[in-house]
């Protein structure tokens, strides 16, 4: 009796089990169908972003033009029968007294918009986010593209924000659109933030989808080659101005200035290294090595023949604090310096908001999660590296700990790429980077 009643019992275990392979093995297929869903309509994908680079929403700094693009994102994802919120970061409460709050960015007219895909289970809530403002189109003549065309040809998709940041959100925008026809109900939920105000030191918009939609995980869509970052330097933008004394007939004298000025600035560029090569992501990178950077000189001119100014970019993972004593502490090191030679310093202007030092942490379940979609679709071996002056900080900072940033850009320094005249993405790349979102987001809920 004992036997048979063993037996029926492991019969009703081996029978659950099959009931439970069988499961899996339909929602694996599913999963399966869904990514080559992603690749077989990649010419939506191309049209989507098509559609958002014909939006201009060039940011100026202290205004943009990113309202239009938010409103006609609100109304192309609700139309997938998502929740959509278009929102002024200057409505989140407290915002202003913020310490990464970012002033005189003219928000009134700049937006953010959210998208919110209920899923089964609301415990659990991802964000992907990537940015609707793009940098400024420059001189027309430098292009040989419309740079509001959106035009596919050659296996690219050309203009301004094609690979900095308008893939993003058109990868997103045709997920939601295939787990809306695939009748894909995920076990989270999926919530997109197209967000304003990133170029030109911004972070507003970054730091408003933070506070408002609290979350588990963030993926920042946001950076080149498909690389996954897991570490922001922090540091900023400074321009450092120079004067004679007595008026002078040319300006030739301010080059001993400029001379000080970078003795006083090689200092300040080895404590940056040195700091930088303590953490392991940045010491693997290019970051210290290149922790300071002469963005411009100018003298003369519209500044008069008595006076050069000096632009750098520096990274750091110093505090705020820290690096202002050590700045004035230069101040006092360059006065004493340019007396005898009978010019003054006039000071330092910081030019774009402090960027904050983070790194997400080590022990990262997403992270390992991202790797294994990287390397299903790719084959390619990615591990956790560091970016300067993104908004990658503000999503580690104040939404959670394990924020990373991922994305399918181009270098700045190349043709076409970040920033430059005849910005494009290629075709291929773009669909890889969405199938690897689409890998990442139909297994993220087998993370809890």
């Amino acid at each position: 009796m004992e036997a048979a009643a063993a037996c029926k019992r492991l019969g009703h275990k081996d029978a659950a089990d099959t009931r439970k392979q069988e499961k899996y093995g339909m929602e694996n297929a599913k999963k399966e169908r869904f990514v080559k869903e992603i690749r077989e309509r990649n010419d939506e994908l191309f049209r989507k972003l098509g559609d958002l680079i014909r939006i201009n929403s060039e940011n100026f700094g202290a205004t943009g033009n990113e309202k239009e693009i938010a409103y006609f994102l609100g109304e192309a994802f609700g139309a997938l029968g998502c929740k959509t919120e278009v929102y002024s970061p200057l409505e989140i409460e407290g915002i202003t007294e913020h310490p990464d709050y970012y002033p005189g960015r003219g928000l009134e007219n700049r937006f953010n918009m959210t998208a919110i895909l209920p899923g089964s289970d609301h415990s659990k809530r991802l964000m992907m986010a990537a940015h609707l403002d793009t940098e400024t189109i420059g001189e027309l003549s430098t292009w040989t593209v419309d740079p509001l065309g959106g035009e596919v040809r050659d296996g690219r998709v050309w203009g301004r924000g094609a690979c900095d940041d308008k893939y993003g959100i058109a990868a997103v925008w045709h997920l939601m659109q295939l787990l809306r026809d695939e009748g894909i109900v995920l076990p989270f939920d999926f919530i997109f933030t197209a967000y304003c105000d990133e170029e030109k030191g911004g972070g507003n918009g970054s730091l408003a989808a933070c506070l408002k939609y609290p979350v588990d995980d963030v993926l920042n869509l946001d950076c080149k080659d498909r690389q996954i970052v897991a570490s922001g330097a922090g540091g900023g933008c400074m321009k450092a101005t120079i004067a004679t004394k007595e008026p002078v007939d040319n300006c030739e004298v301010l080059l001993d200035g400029i001379a000080v000025y970078r003795e006083v600035i090689d200092k300040f560029r080895q404590r940056r290294h040195d700091e930088l090569m303590q953490y392991p992501r940045f010491a693997n990178s290019i970051i210290p090595d290149t922790a300071v950077r002469f963005q411009s000189i100018r003298v003369g001119a519209d500044l008069s023949l008595n006076r050069t100014q000096v632009g750098i970019c520096f990274y750091t993972s110093r505090t705020e604090e820290e690096i202002y004593r050590e700045l004035d502490e230069m101040a006092k090191e360059l006065s004493e310096k340019l007396e005898p030679l009978g010019m003054v310093f006039e000071g330092f202007e910081i030019t774009t908001r402090f960027f904050r030092f983070a790194e997400a942490a080590y022990d990262n379940p997403t992270m390992e999660l991202l790797k294994r979609s990287v390397k299903k679709v790719t084959g390619e071996d990615q591990d956790g590296i560091a970016m300067c002056l993104s908004d990658h900080p503000i999503y580690v900072n104040w939404a959670s700990p394990r924020a990373l940033s991922f994305g399918g850009g181009r270098e700045f320094g190349e043709y076409g790429g970040a920033h430059q005249p005849d910005e494009f993405i290629e075709c291929e790349n773009f669909t890889v980077f969405a199938e690897i979102l689409g890998e990442f987001l139909m297994n993220y809920g087998d993370l809890y």
